[in-house]
């Protein structure tokens, strides 16, 4: 894993503020506030959040579509102000529902793909259409949900992306259609040390280990972000009886079950607990989770 790369993207107090969506006089909707991103080249990295949390809103803004109401944003080391500007060479998008007239199949998407980019694997796409069970003279419309998906991946897996922005990739897939996607990234991930992948997603779940870097979302801000293994090593979940209570600012997302309280504590704090807690080492899920717990709050 490179480190010593410039980060993939770079987003500094971005804010995006969009129309309400009353018809007359409503106040603009500020959908993030004051975000500050960094996605690492050479590394896997998960948006996380729940429904709402403004991951499609980031992911949108990062490539181009949305204009930021604030801040900057710098993808492959090129400024990205909205619509006007063209996404750096090198950029892959597959977003939550294709973007690309409904009458269109593989072979139209393939045939304009040639013309953007210099180099293009025709032959890994049609593998990857082979196992996805996509006949590439299909047009979008007559395909499933989890086949679209699948459909703009392989095209743009194609063109062997340097960054790939993926908004919910395996939302709409069955358990052996989401491990071939899996399968398919890490080959991706695996050719070029510098690769960069940010993927939206609501829960790690089995992508744990798929993972290196996490940002958590929630109401438009960032709660949490840093290495995967670092932020599950700098904590614990602790079971504590309530009574005697130790002090509330060293819980996080705390909750009460009888008589004791299930809490996220970070790993420096845990010798100020009492002698009769119990700590087991967190997962990224409970920091994840404690976190937005106490954000709720």
């Amino acid at each position: 894993m490179i480190t010593d790369l410039a980060p993939a993207i770079a987003v500094q107090d971005l804010s995006v503020h969009l129309p309400s969506q009353r018809r007359f006089g409503g106040a603009p909707h500020h959908v993030l506030r004051g975000i500050d991103v960094t996605v690492p080249s050479g590394q896997v990295t998960a948006l996380v959040g729940s429904n709402g949390a403004g991951k499609t809103t980031l992911l949108r803004t990062l490539s181009g579509a949305i204009r930021p109401s604030a801040g900057s944003v710098t993808v492959l080391g090129d400024p990205i102000g909205g619509p006007e500007d063209a996404l750096p060479a090198g950029v892959g998008v597959v977003p939550d529902q294709p973007f690309q007239p409904d009458h269109w199949s593989a072979d139209d998407m393939v045939r304009i793909l040639r013309k953007m980019e210099h180099r293009v694997d025709a032959a890994g796409i049609g593998r990857r259409l082979r196992r996805a069970g996509i006949d590439p003279g299909t047009a979008i419309k007559k395909l499933s949900a989890g086949q679209r998906t699948r459909l703009v991946l392989s095209v743009v897996l194609g063109a062997a992306p340097s960054l790939l922005l993926l908004d919910e990739p395996f939302a709409r897939l069955d358990p052996l259609a989401r491990e071939d996607v899996l399968d398919e990234l890490r080959r991706h991930q695996a050719e070029g040390e510098d690769r960069a992948i940010l993927l939206s997603t609501h829960e790690l779940g089995s992508l744990e280990r798929f993972v290196d870097h996490v940002v958590l979302l929630h109401e438009g801000k960032v709660l949490l972000e840093g290495p995967l293994l670092d932020l599950a090593d700098q904590h614990l979940v602790a079971t504590i009886p309530i009574d005697p209570l130790p002090p509330m600012r060293l819980l996080r997302g705390h909750r009460r079950t009888g008589d004791v309280l299930d809490a996220l504590v970070a790993t420096e704090d845990a010798v100020f607990l009492p002698g009769n807690a119990c700590l087991r080492r967190a997962t990224i899920q409970d920091v994840l989770t404690f976190t937005l717990r106490e954000a709720a709050r």
